[in-house]
């Protein structure tokens, strides 16, 4: 064959020559095909034409193949198993069985219910890959319009009007002091019985919603906080609480693995800090869309 190029005519005789070489037999290879046993013979002499070689030994008693016939046989027996195992991985992909998921997720939403979430998507789909990024809500809004993460547990407060959201989780917000605090001892406090006491919180840069929420929270009890101290991460946060350098506020769900040295008090009138499940409005993959029916079904067993 001159032309290298597997071409329309070879592609289009291919089925006929592979139940030629099942069946080793022209007439159950036609009835196999649906098409009369001419038409058939016709078709594997253009493909033998094409090739510019024999494919089969022909005799009034049997049909075998040619050396080159075995070498194309299992060529493209094993290029048809290929092309199924595709079309299958294609179908599950079309379905959003399969592929991968890229989920982002900021510090409020790891101490509350995304992690049992994300084990029950797994348990349902387990041939979906799931990979998780640890980003703060602005920088997930980021990565959204980028297109790096398909959907983020953020903060409710920083969703914009270029997201589809659903509300995932609400805790009530509670101070935080050190064991050792004049306040420790106190079942409930307000904002007013720590104002113009030193204040340690989450940087703005990596903390935007959450300093958003503070605010909000404080303008609304007409308290001022000052700000003493500033961290990127929730570690060094909690350690500058437990060392006394002045007391903080996070959501209720951090309280049970909150360190040694660390009293939660409930905040009176503070306000609750809530995640949502949001993704891009462009973006609606088969893939997504199955994440977040179990995401709906997940939220509704719970709340039940």
């Amino acid at each position: 064959m001159d032309d290298p190029a597997i071409d329309a005519t070879i592609y289009a005789r291919m089925p006929y020559f592979l139940a030629v070489c099942e069946t080793l037999s022209f007439s159950r290879a036609a009835e196999r095909m649906g098409i009369a046993q001419p038409a058939l013979s016709r078709s594997i002499r253009q493909l033998e034409e094409r090739l510019g070689y024999r494919l089969f030994e022909r005799s009034t008693r049997r049909v075998s193949l040619t050396p080159s016939g075995e070498v194309l046989y299992a060529g493209a027996r094993e290029a048809l198993l290929r092309l199924g195992e595709a079309i299958s991985r294609s179908d599950k992909m079309a379905q959003g069985l399969c592929g991968t998921l890229m989920i982002g997720y900021s510090t409020f939403a790891t101490a509350g219910p995304m992690s049992d979430l994300i084990i029950v998507f797994r348990q349902k789909h387990p041939d979906v890959k799931v990979g998780l990024r640890l980003l703060a809500s602005s920088e997930q809004l980021a990565a959204l319009a980028a297109g790096t993460i398909d959907l983020g547990f953020m903060m409710s407060n920083i969703v914009t009007s270029d997201q589809e959201d659903r509300a995932f989780s609400c805790e009530p917000l509670v101070a935080l002091v050190s064991d050792s605090h004049p306040l420790a001892a106190r079942r409930w406090v307000m904002l007013a019985d720590l104002e113009r006491t030193p204040f340690v919180v989450g940087s703005f840069g990596r903390w935007r919603g959450f300093r958003a929420l503070i605010d909000e929270v404080a303008l609304r009890n007409s308290v001022l906080l000052e700000v003493s101290e500033e961290a990127d991460d929730l570690p060094v946060l909690l350690q500058l609480v437990r060392s006394g350098f002045g007391w903080t506020i996070l959501d209720a769900s951090f309280v049970p693995t909150l360190p040694p040295g660390i009293v939660a008090l409930p905040l009176k009138w503070g306000g609750t800090l809530c995640v949502s499940l949001a993704w891009q409005r462009s973006n609606a993959s088969p893939l997504l869309e199955r994440f977040i029916r179990v995401a709906d079904d997940f939220s509704a067993s719970r709340s039940s």
